[in-house]
């Protein structure tokens, strides 16, 4: 409470990550580059726990479409620690390609591409789902490039120089979509 008897509320890291984040995708949007599809913004209760996700796409992107999505997420712990001890509070940062692909022999040159774009040390996943019954495809990866560390306050700057980064990853993957 401050002297006037009022709370004031701090914005968490996560919070503030977050505003840069999304200004930084939308700032991308209003200069035609690429078009925000979906946002969210989630509070687990039951676990306790926050994720927003931005997903964009080309602005100009041929069918089939690969989708970029920015997930920021922060656990209890992390919480706690910034709001009971004041420490410093990180977040995970994921980014998510989603694609159609015919084989699952274009994984490895997906792989190949985010490493080029995101380096070596980065954690790459990828996921094929298909629809059952049709299990020779087309099937939807999910590329997933993970970072192995949190991301801190500190490093807020360098949220929005990593948005060309999904650009350039997004034209690089459009090129397998469908193969």
């Amino acid at each position: 409470m401050n002297k006037k008897g009022e709370f004031r509320l701090d914005p968490t890291a996560f919070d503030n990550l977050k505003t840069v984040l999304e200004g930084a995708v939308y700032d991308a949007d209003l200069q035609g580059r690429i078009a925000v599809v979906e946002r969210r913004d989630l509070v687990d209760l039951a676990r306790l726990f926050r994720e927003y996700a931005i997903s964009f796409r080309l602005n100009d992107a041929p069918d089939p479409l690969v989708v970029c999505t920015a997930r920021l997420s922060l656990d209890f712990a992390e919480l706690v620690n910034e709001r009971l001890y004041h420490g410093r509070a990180g977040c995970r940062l994921a980014l998510l390609f989603t694609l159609p692909v015919r084989r699952s022999s274009v994984c490895a040159l997906i792989e190949g591409t985010l490493r080029t774009i995101w380096g070596e040390e980065r954690i790459i996943r990828q996921t094929l789902r298909f629809p059952f019954p049709h299990e020779r495809g087309p099937y939807e990866n999910e590329a997933v490039v993970e970072f192995a560390r949190l991301i801190y306050e500190e490093n807020a700057a360098d949220l929005p120089e990593m948005v060309p980064y999904m650009v350039s990853s997004l034209e690089q993957l459009q090129l397998f979509a469908g193969q």
